[in-house]
């Protein structure tokens, strides 16, 4: 069997980080976040990966290549337009070979159980199954309604808050047997959820509905996305954390230099080549990227920081997401924001917006 990664969406809820990196690759605790579902697939025995991509689709090729450094093969399908997300599975359907596939949205963190997934799908002998979580603010997702045998009998793509009669939602992960594919509409947009699954239930095919146990984040928003590396930092998710473990809740990756006089207070993740200035403070829940630099006297924390960031002496950062490159300057105060790549934020600002305000370069 093979998995279908939804990767083509050109990430607009995470600007400014996806101005010039698809969402799939952005970072995410230093690495590239398609990694941790490539992790997820090859646990559970899915070596073979197709990629259905759009808006910059030539990056997930020229950083992924043919997979074989995490022991998979990757295939690359790319759209010429938009077509959704069940006309994304169509245009990957001569990859499938005529088998079920497991289909991902590229933009879903989770340590699910995928094995009980498709131990389910069989024991029901469903035509699709849905995996479903429960959030505690299902309107912004597509409801998914079941009966007792873990059937589904509705679904509601977004619903109102006056028509969300349940908190469980479309987790995006989904089984799908090939005749389900091989009838979808060709080189039109089709939504699989507004379109296919209602299509399904109305001619009576069998659409379970897996509940899921293990962990679930959207990282598709900036909150999201900070919260997601908070999430990994606390050990909420069983993942892989980069870097080898350099103290309590610290790992660093080659060339790590902190002077004698910092302190660095797990959960802490350090990528190559980072280098922490005397009397500088660093943490809890922080990422550095490779090559960061955190200037003497600084103190960050619960924040992330891409790759090549420069912290200015004295600079406090706080709650934020800095993007690649950006440079921090001297006695700076940043509390709750974005600041876009290779943005320069002047010495002794000082900015408390919302966490979805970027600052201009």
């Amino acid at each position: 069997m093979k998995a279908i990664i939804l990767a083509g969406g050109r990430g607009t809820r995470l600007r400014p980080l996806t101005y010039d990196t698809p969402k799939g690759l952005v970072p995410m605790v230093t690495r590239p976040f398609v990694e941790y579902q490539i992790d997820l697939l090859r646990a559970h025995g899915i070596h073979q990966i197709v990629f259905s991509l759009n808006y910059m689709a030539q990056e997930f090729s020229r950083r992924l290549q043919d997979g074989t450094r995490w022991g998979v093969s990757m295939e690359y399908v790319v759209e010429k337009a938009p077509l959704g997300t069940a006309g994304a599975m169509k245009n990957c359907e001569a990859r499938l070979d005529g088998e079920r596939a497991l289909v991902l949205n590229g933009d879903v963190l989770t340590d699910t159980d995928l094995g009980r997934l498709l131990a389910e799908h069989e024991e029901r002998g469903s035509d699709v199954t849905i995996t479903t979580v429960a959030v505690d603010d299902p309107a912004a997702y597509g409801l998914v309604l079941a009966d007792s045998t873990g059937l589904v009998t509705g679904f509601l793509e977004k619903p109102g808050w006056d028509e969300a009669a349940v908190n469980t939602i479309n987790a995006g992960i989904y089984v799908i047997e090939p005749w389900i594919i091989a009838d979808l509409p060709q080189g039109r947009e089709v939504s699989f959820e507004r379109e296919v699954i209602p299509a399904l239930l109305a001619r009576g095919a069998a659409v379970g509905a897996h509940a899921s146990r293990g962990y679930w984040l959207d990282i598709g928003t900036l909150r999201n996305y900070l919260k997601a590396h908070m999430d990994i930092l606390e050990r909420r998710i069983d993942v892989v954390i980069p870097g080898r473990k350099a103290g309590c809740g610290v790992w660093s990756g080659k060339n790590a230099a902190v002077h004698r006089t910092a302190r660095v207070t797990g959960p802490v993740v350090m990528g190559h080549n980072v280098a922490v200035q005397p009397r500088a403070e660093v943490g809890p829940r922080v990422v550095l990227g490779h090559g960061c630099h955190v200037g003497e006297g600084a103190h960050v924390s619960d924040s992330v920081f891409h790759d090549g960031v420069q912290v200015g002496r004295g600079a406090k950062v706080r709650r934020c997401i800095i993007a690649a490159a950006a440079r921090i300057g001297d006695a700076c105060c940043l509390d709750s924001m974005v600041v876009a790549s290779a943005s320069v934020v002047g010495a002794g600002t000082r900015v408390d917006p919302e966490l979805s305000a970027p600052v201009a370069g």
